[in-house]
């Protein structure tokens, strides 16, 4: 899998992020940085791509319906209206529908017109569809495509071609966790009992690009994935339904065109008090911009004072004074992901603070005692001290010269 991540350059340039990194404690600044580097961003190109060349597979169906899978008001009962129409499609833009609606355009002038772009229960019938295509971004849970199949099973002609095995059920989508096809199964009319003449499973598959654990977070994580999962649900601000994404899937995937809810709340809630950094489920413009922008170590100055170092940097070198060499062992004890513990170190060899065995310079000892003197705080002594207010009609308090002998 392709897509583009953040990176640790990335966070330190971009005002948006920054503006949203301060909404959390010092402690969690590491933490939520390595969160934003293990997030995977797929392009609408990249996307659209991955569509097209899967749908090529079905190209020997002919005709095949395909509908990109949505959630649908809490009072919709069925997919299409009493004319066998497919329900109302709001005006506004629908991201994953309106782009792929664009792909089976461009599949039908590959394919001679061998797609039908969401049919109403009439074109099915008319022209004896056996084969359907749900396309989804990414499945979490599972539940938007099984809610989505309820609405087609629930209309009583569908339901009769699909008892009668005459129709098939392909789930595509670019993710999935390997829960999510089990929840669907379950929640879809059908057998795979062994007297069953076609068993559900033969009626309804699925074909994705990746296919993950949503309860073994690691992979997709990284080694700091368990102070990541910590950040998400320690965070009272956020509901705690969302913590975790919806489902608590902990997804890390985002598509240019649909952020998807089963990544963290931290990203894309609204809820009072908190300032989301994917407001509205949207990816903003910036985010888009800056991934698409490399950074140039030229631009870096030297000389301390024109430096912009990350805050992030002092705690890495005072690890190094203490005898840390390993990434491994400096991640487990900065708490983040080691992209960004290498990130510091490449940022550190860039300003001369360390060697390439990882070991201060002068230069960065000379940084150190600089930040640690600006920790320093001067405190007065009050241990001589007495409150006049306490003194009875004394001038002073502080002992004379001839008692002091």
């Amino acid at each position: 899998m392709l897509g583009k991540r953040l990176t640790f350059e990335n966070l330190e340039r971009s005002q948006e992020i920054q503006a949203w990194l301060n909404q959390f404690s010092a402690n969690d600044v590491l933490r939520a940085k390595s969160l934003l580097c293990r997030l995977q961003f797929i392009s609408r190109d990249e996307y659209a791509n991955w569509l097209l060349s899967t749908l090529a597979k079905y190209s020997n169906f002919e005709p095949t319906a395909v509908y990109a899978v949505r959630k649908f008001r809490k009072n919709a009962k069925y997919l299409w209206n009493r004319g066998g129409k497919t329900q109302y499609r709001p005006a506004q833009t629908q991201g994953s529908e309106d782009l792929v609606a664009s792909v089976i355009s461009n599949a039908n002038r590959k394919y001679h017109n061998c797609f039908l772009d969401h049919p109403s229960l009439d074109e099915l019938r008319n022209k004896k569809v056996r084969h359907i295509i749900l396309v989804d971004d990414s499945i979490g849970s599972g539940k938007r495509v099984a809610d989505f199949i309820q609405l087609m099973t629930n209309n009583k002609t569908f339901l009769s071609w699909w008892s009668g095995g005459y129709i098939t059920i392909h789930v595509l989508s670019y993710a999935r966790t390997g829960q999510s096809e089990k929840f669907i199964l379950d929640r879809t009319p059908g057998s795979n009992h062994g007297e069953r003449k076609i068993p559900l499973s033969q009626k309804l598959k699925f074909d994705s690009d990746l296919i993950y654990d949503a309860y073994n977070i690691h992979p997709r994580w990284g080694n700091a994935s368990q102070a990541i999962l910590s950040l998400c649900s320690s965070n009272k601000k956020i509901s705690k339904d969302w913590r975790k994404g919806f489902g608590d899937v902990m997804g890390n995937i985002i598509f240019y065109h649909s952020v998807p809810n089963n990544i963290p709340g931290l990203l894309f809630s609204n809820r009072q008090g908190w300032k989301p950094l994917f407001p509205n489920r949207s990816l903003p413009d910036w985010t888009i911009k800056l991934l698409g922008e490399p950074f140039a170590p030229e631009r870096i100055e030297t000389g301390f004072e024109q430096l912009k170092v990350s805050t992030d940097m002092s705690a890495f070198l005072k690890l190094l004074k203490a005898g840390l060499r390993t990434r491994a062992s400096l991640s487990r004890r900065l708490d983040c992901d080691e992209r960004i513990t290498q990130a510091l170190i490449d940022q550190a060899l860039r300003l001369g603070f360390i060697s390439h065995n990882l070991r201060l310079l002068e230069s960065g000892y000379s940084y150190l005692c600089g930040q640690q003197s600006k920790e320093i705080e001067i405190k007065p002594n009050y241990n001589l001290y007495i409150p006049q207010s306490w003194c009875a009609g004394q001038a002073t308090v502080q002992p004379s010269d001839h008692d002091a002998s």
